[in-house]
């Protein structure tokens, strides 16, 4: 990938090998050019170095008897040199070896020996002859040469350390920049994260490797903070509803004893206020059974096992049971059917889905609705189900969080009714576990629309 961590890593290494022998070739290419124009021909003086050798020895092979005779003859080709010399006879004797005229230290004429070259010279009285010469200066021509080499040669290798030096300190410093300290931020982030800090963030915008694993870190990051959110909602939501049923028990159960002991303490004289006290009673008891079924159906979604036992059934008869259901139910809503009931089979479990309908209705009533619309169609491959009311409607900001568990819109009027938020947040589950949806549309003091899909049976 363009700009990733790996194509940077291989440019790195590549160049951390290549430009540094690049560096030197170049160096010694630009270096060595200019030698030959620097130490003149050197191929003529060596030649040069070899005839006067040649002649110093021929001219004086009758002296090779005499050393001593023969070192002071050629000591000043020894010394315009600075060599030594060594001549062997033909079966490999020594005949002379200029270095025993100076083999102290203290008498040293060159301590070095930095090169050597031979030569053969043919002699009348000796026949072939084999000349060594030592080289001891680069500074004088022939060997004027070496020296040039080799200083281009050491130059060329500090050339290319230095070019790898300043590589690896650049590459060095970019990694680290680039790979290493956003590192060390993951680290930081992943303590802050530990103890709690959920707002940490790590300013990175690179669209590398490095990039997309801290946007994934940043994705858990957001991801743990709203579960943790969710769930400190849920823990205060269940208090809430602790504290609410607790309340909500109570208060019925005492209206219920207080009318029974009236009617035991003969308060209600006559048929009229005694059927009275029973409606109440009757009404109270409703609202516990209501409770009790929120609280039994919570327990059950709470552990996920709202059982869903699904059969087929015929979309057309289900749902004029349920539309003739609710009209019972509520005798003083009008209830609609918009249009036509098609008819497609359903694989549903028809209780769990009529409490989908019973609770959207219930809910719709709750909230001011006296007139209802049912309108089921088709649409692709899931039916969809509208429950439109003419109540009271939810505010907007309410609207994304009504189908969160223990979420009331209005807390007063949900207590009074016997509510605990449970309803929608069931639904939603039931719908679900069908593989349809569910969503709302609302507008306060216009009603709402319950919409959610069943898949149809293939």
């Amino acid at each position: 990938m363009k700009g990733g961590l790996k194509p940077r890593l291989i440019l790195a290494f590549v160049s951390i090998i290549v430009l540094p022998i690049v560096a030197t070739i170049l160096f010694l290419t630009i270096f060595l050019s200019g030698i030959e124009e620097r130490t003149g021909n050197s191929e003529d003086k060596l030649d040069v170095l070899f005839s006067d050798v040649k002649s110093a020895i021929d001219k004086n092979a009758g002296d090779l008897k005499e050393p001593d005779l023969f070192y002071q003859k050629v000591e000043p080709l020894l010394k315009n040199y600075e060599i030594d010399l060594t001549i062997y006879s033909p079966d490999g004797n020594v005949l002379f070896a200029s270095e025993a005229y100076h083999n102290k230290p203290e008498s040293s004429l060159w301590p070095e020996r930095l090169g050597k070259l031979n030569v053969d010279v043919p002699t009348e009285e000796y026949g072939e002859l084999l000349a060594e010469i030592d080289a001891h200066s680069f500074s004088v021509a022939p060997f004027s040469l070496f020296k040039e080499i080799i200083y281009a040669v050491l130059g060329g290798i500090a050339v290319g350390l230095t070019v790898l030096t300043a590589l690896i300190l650049l590459w060095t410093r970019y990694i680290s920049r680039t790979v290493l300290h956003p590192l060390k931020e993951i680290y930081i982030a992943t303590e802050e994260v530990m103890e709690g800090n959920l707002e940490y963030k790590i300013r990175y915008t690179k669209q590398d490797e490095i990039g997309r694993f801290i946007q994934g870190f940043d994705l858990m990051r957001d991801y743990l903070k709203k579960s943790i959110e969710q769930q400190q909602q849920y823990e205060r939501a269940r208090k809430e509803l602790i504290a609410s049923i607790s309340h909500d028990l109570r208060t019925p159960l005492a209206s219920i004893k207080g009318y029974v002991e009236g009617l035991e303490d003969g308060i209600a004289k006559n048929e009229n206020m005694q059927k009275k006290y029973f409606k109440v009673i009757k009404s109270k008891t409703d609202q516990l059974d209501r409770l009790i079924d929120d609280l039994f159906e919570f327990s059950k979604f709470e552990l996920k096992q709202l059982s869903i036992e699904k059969t087929p059934v015929n979309n057309q008869a289900f749902f004029h049971e349920a539309y003739q259901n609710a009209q019972l139910d509520y005798p003083n809503v009008d209830i609609v059917l918009d249009e036509p009931i098609p008819s497609v089979n359903l694989n549903i479990d028809s209780g769990r889905i009529k409490q989908v309908i019973a609770n959207l209705m219930d809910n719709a009533v709750k909230y001011g609705g006296n007139k209802i619309f049912l309108k089921i169609r088709i649409q692709g491959e899931f039916l969809h189900v509208s429950i439109k009311d003419n109540g009271q409607g939810i505010k907007k900001e309410d609207l994304p969080f009504i189908f969160d568990a223990f979420f009331r819109v209005e807390k007063s009027r949900s207590r009074e009714s016997g509510g605990t938020g449970l309803g929608l947040a069931i639904v939603k589950y039931i719908v679900n576990a069908h593989g349809g949806e569910i969503n709302a549309i609302s507008e306060p003091g216009k009603g709402s629309v319950f919409t959610f899909t069943l898949p149809l049976e293939d």
